[in-house]
C-alpha cells in the first residue's frame, strides 16, 4: 500500500513540492522557461543595450538572452555568491560564437551581492529584471526595495515576476510554493503594491503573466504575475549617472567574458578551462 501511494505523487511546479498525479499542473514549456522566454521576448521587441538581472541565481536568464546582438552588458547580481562562482563556463563564448563573431562587443560580469543594495555600476540600464526575487526578500528589505531600483537606479524598463497567490489553490496542501518566501501575493495585492511604486516614482505600468490555468480552472489568473514597468519620464542623463558613481559594494565574481569581432582578440585559456 505505501509504494502504491508513493507512486501517486508527481513533481510539479519548478520542483518545489510534490502533489498528486491525478491533480498535477503540467506546464510545457515549464514555468521557469516561460517566464525567460517572457524577457527574452521583450528583449527582442525593444532592443536593450544594457540588462541587469537581480537575483540572477544559475544565470538561466542570462544564458538565454546573451545571444541577442542588441546587448553590449549584462550584469547578473545575487545574494548567493557559491552559486553564481559556478556559472564561469556556463556563460564564456561557446565555439560557434569563435566562427560567427558579433557586430558588438558584449560583456558578461556577474555581482556577488543584495537587489536592495545601492551599487552605481548599475545606472543607466535600458532593462532590469527581477524574476522570482521580491517574494524572497523580509519585510525591511521589501520596503527598501522600490528605493533602491526604482528610485537610484531607475532603469528604462523594470520587469517583476511574482507567484499570484489566487492560484495555489489548485495545489491542494500547499501554503508557500517554496520554504524561502518570505510572502506570497494575490492578484490585487500585487497590482496595488505595483501601481503605488509605479505612481510614486513616474512609471507606467501593465500586468500579464505565465502559465495559463487549466479548463474549468475558474478566474485562478496566471501561475505567476509579471509586471512591466515603463520610465515615464526620459532616463537620466550620462552626466546625472556620472555624479551618482563611486559607490560600489557588490564583490566581482564573474568578469568581462568579451564577445568580439575580432577573432585575434579571444582568450584560449576561456575556451580551454571549460573544456
Amino acid at each position: 500500500m505505501e509504494q502504491s501511494n508513493n507512486k501517486e505523487r508527481n513533481n510539479v511546479i519548478d520542483g518545489n513540492f510534490d502533489l498528486p498525479i491525478k491533480k498535477a499542473i503540467n506546464f510545457f514549456p515549464p514555468l521557469y522557461r516561460q517566464r525567460y522566454s517572457f524577457v527574452n521576448d521583450l528583449v527582442n521587441q525593444h532592443k536593450p543595450k544594457k540588462v541587469a538581472d537581480l537575483g540572477c541565481g544559475n544565470a538561466s536568464l542570462i544564458q538565454m538572452i546573451k545571444s541577442h546582438s542588441c546587448l553590449e552588458l549584462i550584469v547578473g547580481v545575487d545574494i548567493n555568491k557559491d552559486k553564481i562562482e559556478l556559472q564561469r563556463c556556463r556563460l564564456s563564448p561557446f565555439s560557434g560564437d569563435y566562427l560567427s563573431p558579433r557586430d558588438l562587443n558584449l560583456s558578461i560580469i556577474l555581482y556577488h551581492g543584495s537587489a536592495v543594495e545601492r551599487d552605481s555600476r548599475l545606472l543607466g540600464f535600458d532593462l532590469v529584471t527581477c524574476i522570482e526575487l521580491i517574494e524572497h526578500l523580509d519585510s525591511e528589505d521589501l520596503a527598501r526595495f522600490p528605493e533602491v531600483v526604482f528610485g537610484y537606479l531607475s532603469p528604462a524598463m523594470i520587469v517583476i515576476s511574482t507567484p499570484n497567490s489566487d492560484f495555489n489553490p489548485l495545489f491542494p496542501t500547499v501554503t508557500f510554493r517554496d520554504s524561502d518566501h518570505k510572502f506570497e501575493w494575490n492578484r490585487k495585492q500585487f497590482q496595488t503594491w505595483a501601481l503605488g511604486v509605479a505612481n510614486f516614482y513616474s512609471y507606467s505600468v501593465e500586468f500579464t503573466g505565465v502559465g495559463e490555468p487549466p479548463e474549468g480552472a475558474g478566474n485562478v489568473g496566471y501561475c505567476t504575475q509579471i509586471g512591466v514597468f515603463q520610465k515615464i519620464r526620459a532616463p537620466a542623463t550620462e552626466s546625472c549617472i556620472v555624479e551618482q558613481c563611486g559607490q560600489h559594494v557588490y564583490k566581482i565574481a564573474l568578469h568581462d567574458f568579451l564577445l568580439i569581432t575580432d577573432l585575434l582578440c579571444y582568450s584560449l585559456d576561456d575556451m580551454v578551462t571549460c573544456i
